[in-house]
């Protein structure tokens, strides 16, 4: 494989900075991080983590089933996301309600609010513990400290559709932010056809919510792709003036032959948080992605929660061995935020044989799969020329790759396409 340095050759642009840092994923090579291990409380699984971070500690509320098949909230704290230590051994944070209320049976799927005074949790709740859960609903709880909750009086705040709407079987998985004076959840909801899609909502006081009337705002694939079944179970959060959201999907192929350990990660961008655009190289995370362990991977990644700590993304996601972990450098910056994006030009894009690679000065550049697999790298002044092979000299696959323009003070993403 080489790159040459041409000259004199008209170009034609061809550039989609993309997102790098909310895309490439390397998982904990040590996973899981978190496993069940209190008898009484966690005896079936755990669950649905939701994750905030304050001054240097990660904290975690999440879902387990106990021994009496009941779910119920717990909670659990870290200093670096690897190593954790759960409140009292596994001791319940949130609790069902008494015989007779909304939320006797099932505790389910939390979602924590840091406000000013304190937090807020949000929770699927129903009165049996059956499966579909026909009754689910969404409850809120409060807090001064993440440990003592009080459940708000006028529970449920939030309840499904009618049977025959997108959201009529039942609701789950909500991922709120408190943005501006509003509060803004984006939600799974099921129909009877079992299409999943996430839907959104809004509320003055977290109490009172507003459905968008055009729900849903994520929705499936086009036919035949890898998320054309199921997509749901967002994690959400807002960095600068945009919204970036992470989603668990299926494929209906995946259930036709029953291959649920095929469950992977989606990402998309919003400069509202109601129009979506999906990132075009997803799953950005999948039991493909390395580090791979089919021991650990198997029925995930599913359930993602994300924080951003100024630097990495950091993600904490389900699988059959419970709670795994992966993270992601930033590193990357985007259009719209003020930067001034190179002008760089890729021709032909798509390709076959190669592409010349324009930018004016002397710049490098490294060329990645869409899974972070590191391909070769460059530098040059004003024309490369790339023939589609690898730093060994071979020729890659046909498929879309992540080209890395480094200025120096910042680094820029390019999409890339190979063909047969």
């Amino acid at each position: 494989m080489n790159f040459i340095n041409p000259k004199g050759l008209y170009l034609l642009l061809f550039s989609v900075p993309l997102l790098i840092g909310q895309t490439i994923w390397t998982k904990y090579p040590n996973n899981p991080v978190m496993t069940h291990t209190n008898f009484i409380t966690e005896f079936y699984a755990i669950g649905q983590p939701t994750v905030i971070m304050e001054n240097d500690t990660f904290k975690m509320w999440y879902a387990a089933a106990g021994i009496d098949h009941r779910g119920r909230i717990l909670y659990a704290y870290s200093a670096n996301g690897i190593n954790w230590t759960k409140y009292l051994g596994g001791a319940v944070v949130l609790d069902i309600g008494s015989v007779g209320q909304w939320d006797s049976k099932w505790l389910d799927t939390p979602e924590i609010v840091r406000t000013p005074t304190g937090y807020t949790l949000y929770y699927f709740g129903d009165d049996v513990d059956t499966f579909p859960p026909h009754n689910a609903a969404f409850g809120l709880a409060t807090s001064t400290n993440g440990i003592n909750w009080t459940k708000y009086s006028g529970n449920p705040v939030f309840t499904k559709g009618d049977s025959t709407s997108w959201e009529g079987h039942w609701i789950e998985s909500p991922a709120v932010l408190y943005d501006n004076g509003t509060y803004k959840m984006w939600y799974t909801g099921v129909p009877y056809d079992w299409r999943i899609r996430i839907g959104y909502a809004t509320s003055p006081d977290g109490i009172t919510w507003t459905k968008y009337p055009n729900n849903p705002v994520v929705s499936l694939g086009a036919p035949g792709t890898w998320d054309d079944m199921w997509v749901g179970v967002p994690a959400v959060i807002k960095r600068d003036n945009h919204f970036e959201i992470w989603y668990s999907a299926l494929s209906e192929a995946d259930l036709i032959n029953d291959r649920y350990d095929t469950i992977r990660i989606g990402y998309a961008t919003s400069y509202d948080g109601i129009n979506w655009t999906k990132y075009p190289g997803n799953p950005v995370l999948s039991t493909l992605t390395p580090p791979q362990n089919p021991a650990v991977d198997s029925n995930g990644p599913w359930a993602p929660d994300v924080v951003f700590d100024g630097t990495n993304y950091r993600m904490w996601y389900e699988t059959a061995a419970d709670f795994c972990y992966t993270t992601a450098p930033l590193g990357i910056a985007e259009i719209g935020n003020g930067k001034i994006i190179p002008q760089l030009k890729i021709s032909p894009n798509p390709f076959q044989i190669s592409a010349i690679i324009e930018c004016p000065g002397v710049f490098s550049l490294s060329i990645y799969d869409v899974v972070g697999n590191f391909v070769i790298s460059a530098s040059g002044r004003d024309k490369l020329i790339w023939d589609g092979k690898d730093k060994l000299g071979r020729k890659v696959k046909s498929g879309i790759y992540l080209l890395i323009l480094d200025s120096g003070s910042q680094k820029f993403c390019y999409k890339v396409i190979i063909t047969k």
